[in-house]
């Protein structure tokens, strides 16, 4: 699926620090491999919940939470095994108290008179779901039912709660501030017959978004479509919403939508099949086309107009039986969700009748799960989480204080801003709404992705120092939903945001996200199995992957994704191309690591042309002893003696860095210098680094490479 640049201050500046004008670089932002059946039982219409926590030392104790037709359940390992939880709730979500507890209402009340309906309340206990008292909705005017949708937002002063509920002739948003204990109506952001579900997210710019599921033509009581609507208001207090949009006239059913910490909005819904939407910027303003995670339905059995009618049941339209169309999504990562659906609606959607047939997969009642990448064009991902983790991250000079419930307010934690998670809930705060990191060293810093509640209309103060006592404030192209690119990359060690509004109240949270980009290419927005995809450079490769960290566990974890190149063949050599426009001076840096025992060597160049001829300016080779040598390709062998007199481990991770001019290069190892050499074939222009095996004869090189970074 490839997309137009939605980004766009980011890619030229990405560009620009790559020497090369902006353009489309034509790369797939999503990948949505089909879903795969998890559980057989008779189940269906999923819901998803992130009751994930984060440690103090940046750990994630991962809690997934699956309520469907039959139950509930709960998995600590990203859905990859589950197990059952005691009782059962409706729409979950969490507060900013003490105990970070998560509660739920469930999805359909009781009225209590013309404006009143009443909700069964729930929270979340380590063994299931406990009653916890009662959820009252009081409207602004009557109504005659009441459905709690999916998504509820805690606003970032850490009290408010805002949900949709839609009856029938209407979608409003109600907001809680005693921990979803008492609603009242904000806003009806549309009105008119057939609301049939209701979504609520927060959106990358500030303000909030519902996804919105209309019944149209109805026939009986059945529609023969459920039409999908997004509404938006600009801010997030409740109120101010605009006029519902059609985004599709099917595809309606139990819509989803959340925010991502990477500033993505994703959108599940379905029927017919159950597909999956993209707004890349965070914004909703545009989506992409639906893209079907799953489909199983009869193409056999129907009626002659299309419709299925079993004998003293309501008939419905064929291309709406076996999966119910119901999508569950909930975040994995910044950039990762999982999504989960059935393969039969509960009772009707898989029918027994023995004329219905011709599903794409069986009539089976079961659930599916399909993990999602969800990338935007923020190249440059710096891996602030495992930095932290590592303990090369720090937030300096800035007491952290509490936030939400005054009188039970959730202490915070610095590892709240890196955790992948943007909900306030997960909130960096400190009493002068000022936070302050130190980078492992100084890094051209390209932008930097916020999810922060601000106290006025001033948008987020960015400083930048080398040193953490000279500081200055970048010139910044134009905000882009969350992302703050600057103008130009500044070199910075140091970077503060501050909120610069007056502080009105000292309990709301403040920072939820952060991250940040440079000029260096990480491989955190690459899809493990598949090749590079460039981040905004033009990348050429063989036998060279990207990897997640885990599926190499003896390398040490230095970010949580890396690019491997294995060359195992004798008819190719592995290795990874970045080709830039022609400059005469540059500065490449990356690191290695060489994992295994076979390796024979690493070799890499900076490519260039001589007049209108290919060459080689500067070529290299790391022996798998760890001896570093300079090509001259004048004789033959090229190879001279090391440039490194003390052999490094290659079994541990090393830098190299090339600062180069058409008339020499300097050579430095883990930021040592080790040498100065001239070209090694005349050249004018440069215009590329490779990196790759030590040639197609040669097998069993095996290395693991991350943080390219090049500059002209």
């Amino acid at each position: 699926m490839n997309r137009p640049l939605t980004v766009a201050a980011l890619a030229a500046l990405a560009m620009a620090v790559a020497g090369q004008a902006s353009a489309e670089p034509g790369v797939d932002h999503a990948h949505v491999p089909g879903g795969q059946r998890f559980l057989t039982a008779p189940t269906g219409a999923p819901t998803l919940f992130d009751a994930g926590v984060t440690a103090a030392d940046g750990r994630r104790a991962g809690r997934l939470l699956l309520s469907s037709a039959d139950g509930s359940r709960q998995s600590a390992d990203g859905g990859t095994t589950w197990s059952s939880l005691a009782g059962t709730a409706g729409t979950p979500f969490r507060l900013a108290n003490t105990a970070g507890d998560v509660v739920a209402v469930d999805t359909d009340g009781a009225a209590c008179g013309g404006t009143c309906f009443r909700f069964a309340r729930k929270q979340l206990t380590p063994g299931g779901w406990a009653a916890a008292g009662t959820a009252t909705v009081t409207f602004a005017q009557p109504v005659t039912s009441a459905r709690f949708g999916r998504g509820v937002v805690l606003l970032g002063d850490g009290k408010t709660l805002l949900a949709a509920v839609s009856g029938g002739s209407y979608a409003a948003v109600v907001a809680s501030t005693d921990d979803g204990v008492t609603w009242t109506e904000t806003a009806r952001p549309a009105t008119g017959a057939g609301w049939s579900a209701a979504s609520l997210s927060a959106t990358a710019d500030g303000g909030l978004i519902a996804a919105l599921g209309r019944n149209e033509d109805l026939r009986g009581e059945v529609p023969a479509n459920v039409a999908l609507y997004t509404v938006r208001a600009p801010a997030q207090t409740g109120t101010g919403w605009g006029a519902p949009v059609r985004v599709a006239a099917d595809s309606g059913t139990a819509p989803s939508v959340t925010l991502l910490g990477n500033g993505a909005l994703v959108l599940s819904s379905g029927r017919p099949d159950n597909v999956l939407r993209f707004s890349f910027d965070g914004r909703g303003a545009a989506w992409t086309s639906p893209t079907t995670v799953y489909r199983n339905h009869p193409t056999t059995g129907g009626d002659a107009d299309g419709w299925y009618t079993p004998e003293g049941a309501t008939a419905r339209p064929l291309r709406h039986l076996g999966s119910s169309g119901t999508v569950g999504i909930a975040p994995l990562a910044g950039n990762r969700v999982l999504v989960t659906g059935d393969n039969c609606a509960p009772g009707w959607g898989c029918p027994t009748d023995a004329a219905v047939g011709g599903y794409q997969v069986d009539s089976v009642p079961a659930l599916w799960k399909s993990a999602v990448e969800v990338d935007t064009d923020q190249w440059g991902k710096a891996d602030l989480a495992t930095m932290f983790q590592r303990g090369e991250l720090a937030v300096v000079n800035t007491p952290l204080s509490c936030y939400g419930d005054a009188s039970g307010c959730r202490q915070s934690l610095a590892a709240y801003a890196f955790d992948g998670d943007p909900r306030a809930d997960s909130s960096l705060v400190t009493a002068n709404r000022s936070v302050t990191l130190r980078l492992p060293r100084a890094v051209p810093v390209t932008g930097l992705g916020l999810h922060v509640w601000l106290q006025g209309a001033a948008d987020v103060r960015i400083e930048t120092s080398v040193d953490g006592t000279t500081w200055a404030t970048p010139p910044r192209a134009a905000r882009d939903g969350f992302l703050r690119p600057f103008s130009a990359p500044v070199t910075a060690r140091y970077v503060r945001i501050s909120d610069p509004n007056p502080v009105t109240d000292p309990s709301a949270a403040f920072l939820h996200e952060i991250e940040l980009y440079t000029a260096a290419v990480g491989f955190e927005h690459d899809y493990p199995g598949q090749p590079p995809r460039g981040n905004g450079w033009v990348t050429a490769s063989t036998l060279a992957t990207v990897v997640n960290q885990a599926t190499v566990p003896s390398a040490e974890r230095i970010s949580s994704r890396f690019l491997r190149i294995k060359d195992d063949t004798t008819t190719q050599i592995g290795r990874a191309t970045w080709t830039h426009a022609a400059a005469t001076s540059v500065t490449a840096e990356f690191r290695f690591l060489g994992h295994g025992t076979t390796n024979r060597g690493l070799l890499f160049s900076l490519k260039g042309r001589n007049g209108t001829a290919a060459s080689t300016p500067y070529g290299f080779w790391l022996t798998g002893a760890g001896r570093l040598h300079w090509a001259n390709y004048s004789q033959n062998p090229p190879w001279g003696t090391a440039l490194n007199p003390a052999a490094v481990d290659i079994g541990t991770w090393h830098t190299v860095k090339l600062v180069a001019t058409m008339t020499q290069v300097q050579v430095y190892l883990d930021g040592a210098l080790v040498a100065t050499r001239p070209k090694s074939q005349a050249a004018t222009t440069i215009g590329a680094i490779e990196i790759g095996s030590t040639g197609t004869a040669t097998t069993g090189d095996d290395w693991l490479i991350d943080d390219v970074a090049y500059t002209s």
